[in-house]
């Protein structure tokens, strides 16, 4: 599952539980920030990002 939502006038909240997802960001955008960790059995299951507005393609696109 993916999410995308406004969080305030200059960023975005972006949620993913697909590990995929997850190599692309950490690999190519260095400026997505790790808002929260979600962990089901002591493994992580999913991530949600803080991501500048001005990615709002970038993140439209990677998180469909």
């Amino acid at each position: 599952m993916n999410d995308v939502w406004k969080v305030d006038k200059e960023y975005l909240a972006a949620y993913t539980e697909d590990k995929n997802i997850m190599r692309k960001v950490k690999r190519s955008y260095p400026t997505f920030e790790i808002m929260a960790t979600y962990q089901k059995e002591g493994r992580v299951c999913a991530l949600q990002y803080r991501v500048p507005k001005a990615k709002k393609r970038a993140v439209s696109r990677l998180f469909r």
